[in-house]
């Protein structure tokens, strides 16, 4: 019967509206109440249901974010390396560490939940995926028997604090690249973390963030236009987003114009598209999209029924900003 009643509720954007603006609630109480555990982030333990999937995955985000920089594996060598949102898998700051990086620093602002033993397979299947060089540095790192011990000095872990509030991490230590995926979207104001992160880049440093620009699934799992949190006001949507890690809304304009404004040379790569999905592995990535290459009608369709309900800050931006779904931005420091 409840579980009924929940289905009814889903279909509804009232109740769904009401539901994230307690869960949001509720986040922010457990969060000042000291209790940081959750599932944001845990991947490895809810989403994907095997170790090789689990290592897949690390692969996979490790090799976008050379694919998108530009970067070679060769340079990586000596780099010390932020990871913001790490979630509950430290592996692809291991895979870091055994292409060359000399430290990874993670930070999150939760503590995903986790399986300890299931954890440690999958960092077992991982150092066996390595090439010899590789397997000795990450031994370096990395300590597996019946636990997992990291050496701090090569992997550190961090919980508890926003990046712009992490304190042990502003003591003039500086990162040569900073690096996420799915994070920033959870940042309902990104625009501080930026400041932070640019602090803690060094001249010539680089971010690279996958971030996703949809609605996470709220409505659109739920058989409504995918565009339907969008057509809510700001003063509640804050309330449903603020605390609780649901999309921020920001769109790849405002990521360009931000970047420009910290003076940074970037990159906007284009990899989820409204109504198509992830193009994430076409034959080279994408800076722009053209109707009948990347989307068809059916995609503008979706925006064409629902404008006329959107927020006014919305409404009237082109198709071509509404249609992308999620990005990987890359940006570049200047040198001082």
């Amino acid at each position: 019967m409840v579980n009924q009643l929940k289905r009814v509720l889903k279909k509804s954007k009232s109740a769904i509206v009401a539901w994230k603006v307690y869960e949001n609630w509720a986040v922010k109480r457990r969060f000042e109440a000291g209790n940081q555990e959750s599932l944001l982030g845990s991947t490895h333990s809810t989403v994907l249901t095997t170790v090789a999937q689990s290592v897949d995955y690390i692969f996979t985000q490790f090799n976008d974010y050379l694919r998108y920089s530009g970067l070679a594996v060769e340079d990586l060598e000596g780099k010390r390396i932020f990871e913001l949102g790490f979630g509950d898998n430290v592996g692809v700051g291991l895979k870091f560490i055994a292409a060359g990086a000399s430290e990874v620093v993670g930070l999150d602002k939760f503590y995903s939940k986790r399986d300890i033993a299931h954890q440690l397979e999958i960092y077992k299947a991982l150092r066996e995926r390595l090439d010899e060089k590789e397997k000795q540095r990450f031994d370096e790192a990395v300590k597996l028997s019946s636990t997992i011990e990291l050496n701090s000095d090569r992997v550190r872990c961090i919980y508890g604090f926003d990046v712009e509030n992490a304190s042990e991490l502003h003591n003039g230590e500086k990162f040569d690249l900073i690096v996420s995926r799915a994070v920033i979207q959870d940042l309902y104001e990104p625009e501080e973390a930026f400041r932070a992160m640019d602090r803690l880049l060094k001249p010539a440093g680089m971010m690279l963030h996958k971030i996703d620009m949809s609605d996470q699934g709220v409505f659109r799992d739920n058989g409504m236009n995918p565009l339907t949190f969008l057509t809510i006001p700001e003063s509640i949507y804050r309330r449903m987003a603020l605390d609780s890690g649901q999309s921020n809304r920001k769109l790849g304009s405002y990521y360009r114009e931000l970047m420009t404004k910290l003076g940074y040379q970037t990159s906007i790569f284009i990899t989820n598209i409204l109504g198509v999905g992830d193009v994430n592995g076409g034959p080279s990535p994408l800076r722009s999209i053209q109707l009948g290459q990347h989307y068809s009608e059916s995609s503008l369709n979706l925006i064409q029924k629902i404008r006329p309900k959107l927020q006014p800050k919305f409404r009237d931006l082109p198709d071509t900003e509404l249609l992308v779904d999620g990005i990987f931005l890359i940006a570049k420091k200047p040198v001082d």
